[in-house]
C-alpha cells in the first residue's frame, strides 16, 4: 500500500520532535525548563604553584590576596625567607629552585625590596611529576630583626624609608652606614623635584611633650644630613608624631626600640 504524501510528512515531522525533545531532556537535561548548568571553576588560594620543571608559577588571580595576607605577618624590618624546592630529577636541580625563589622575590614587589628578601633552595620529593598537577614549590618564612640597644638600623618599605634609632638619641652620626645610605639617596634625588618629609617618632619612656620634642630633635637631625648632602631646605618638610604612633608594644625592649625610628617618605 501506497502512504499518502502527507502522512509521510507528518510522520516526518513527529519523529524530528521526539529527537528535539529527547535531547532536550537527556543529553541537555533541561526538562524543568533552567539553563544548563556549568561547573564552577575550582577555588584557590592563591599560592604559587609550579609544573614540572617551571621556573614559574601558574597564573592565579587569587594570589594578590594571599600575598598581602604573607606580608601582614612579617614586622617591622623582618626578612623574608624564600626556599625555593626541586625535586631529584627536575632540570638544574639547585638552581631551578633558586630561580623558583627569585621570580617569586619579584611577585613580592613592591612591597617587599629585595633588601629584606633572601633566597635557599631546598631538595624535597612530595610527588610532582610531569604528568602530575602543579604543586608548591616554595616555602615562606620570617626572621625577625633583631637589634641590640645601642645599634640603629635601616629599613627600607615600598613607599618609606625608616631609620631605628639606639635609646635616647637624637643624633645618628654613630652609625656610618646610615650616613652612606643617606648620602646615595640624596645623590639620587639631587637633580630631581623629589621632595622629602621626615617624621620622627619615639617608644612611651618619659611625657608626651617630651616625646614630641625628641621625635622632632631626631627629625630635624636627619633632614640636616639630607640639606648637607645637597637637598634644599624648601625640598624637606619635618614633623613629629611624639609616642603616638607606635609599631610596637612598649612593654618590651625590643618593641620600644622599633617604635624609636625616623620615616623619610620620598614624594617623586
Amino acid at each position: 500500500m501506497k502512504l499518502p504524501l502527507w502522512l509521510i510528512a507528518l510522520l516526518f515531522a513527529g519523529y524530528t520532535v521526539w529527537c528535539v525533545n529527547y535531547w532536550h531532556c537527556y543529553k541537555c537535561q533541561c526538562c524543568d525548563g533552567a539553563a544548563p548548568t556549568e561547573e564552577a571553576p575550582a577555588q584557590t588560594t592563591g599560592v604559587p604553584l609550579f609544573k614540572w620543571n617551571a621556573d614559574r608559577p601558574v597564573a592565579d588571580a587569587n594570589f594578590p590576596t594571599w600575598k598581602k595576607n604573607l606580608l601582614a605577618t612579617g614586622g617591622q624590618g623582618d626578612t623574608l625567607v624564600i626556599t625555593g624546592f626541586y625535586r631529584a630529577h627536575e632540570a638544574n636541580g639547585e638552581q631551578l629552585a633558586l630561580a623558583r625563589a627569585a621570580v617569586l622575590r619579584d611577585m613580592m614587589k613592591p612591597e617587599m625590596p629585595d633588601s629584606r628578601v633572601r633566597l635557599e633552595a631546598k631538595l624535597v620529593e612530595d610527588g610532582l611529576s610531569e604528568t602530575s598537577d602543579p604543586m608548591e614549590s616554595a616555602s615562606f618564612n620570617w626572621v625577625k630583626m633583631v637589634l641590640k640597644k645601642e645599634d640603629s638600623a635601616i629599613i627600607e618599605t615600598d613607599r618609606d624609608v625608616i631609620l631605628l634609632f639606639p635609646f635616647n638619641s637624637t643624633e645618628k652620626d654613630h652609625n656610618p652606614a646610615v650616613d652612606a645610605y643617606l648620602k646615595k639617596m640624596c645623590e639620587k634625588h639631587k637633580t630631581t623635584r623629589a621632595t622629602f618629609r621626615v617624621v620622627g617618632h619615639t617608644d612611651d619612656v618619659g611625657t608626651e611633650e617630651d616625646n614630641v620634642k625628641l621625635g622632632m630633635g631626631r627629625a630635624k637631625a636627619v633632614a640636616k644630613i639630607l640639606m648637607d648632602n645637597g637637598i634644599a631646605s624648601e625640598r624637606i618638610q619635618v614633623d613629629s608624631k611624639g609616642e603616638a604612633e607606635p609599631v610596637a608594644s612598649n612593654d618590651n625592649d625590643d618593641g620600644r626600640h622599633q617604635n624609636r625610628r625616623v620615616i623619610i617618605t620620598v614624594n617623586l
